[in-house]
């Protein structure tokens, strides 16, 4: 099972050309030492237009399902927003990462803003 003791919240703001692909590794450490994202029992990505936790998602993320985890450690986790997220033209949206572990304790450990830059060609 996978630590979840006194996490640190990262910010990652992201910002793409409207009809872009774009994909999104990143890789979690703790002191240096790869964290094996396969012992989480839940890992979950919501995008937003707010923060508001009444609101639907957008789009909801979880492993196999939007998220990948890969590396030689397993602490490699990537998501992907293709040419149909960016038509949208809706300029900025949030997101975060949740993961929970077995006892059902949940944390955030990444969350920031996705920027679209629309631009004037039709898609």
């Amino acid at each position: 099972m996978a630590n979840l003791n006194s996490p640190k919240q990262g910010i990652l703001n992201i910002s793409n050309v409207q009809g872009n692909y774009l994909e999104v590794p990143m890789t979690f450490t703790t002191a240096g030492n790869p964290i094996d994202l396969t012992t989480f029992d839940a890992i979950k990505m919501e995008v937003k237009k707010t923060y508001n936790v009444n609101e639907t998602p957008f789009l909801e993320f979880t492993v196999n399902n939007g998220l990948t985890i890969s590396g030689t450690n397993d602490n490699i986790l990537t998501f992907v927003l293709d040419e149909t997220f960016w038509t949208s033209q809706t300029t900025k949206w949030v997101y975060d990462i949740t993961f929970e572990n077995g006892s059902g304790e949940r944390y955030t450990y990444i969350k920031g803003t996705i920027t679209n830059t629309l631009t004037a060609s039709s898609l």
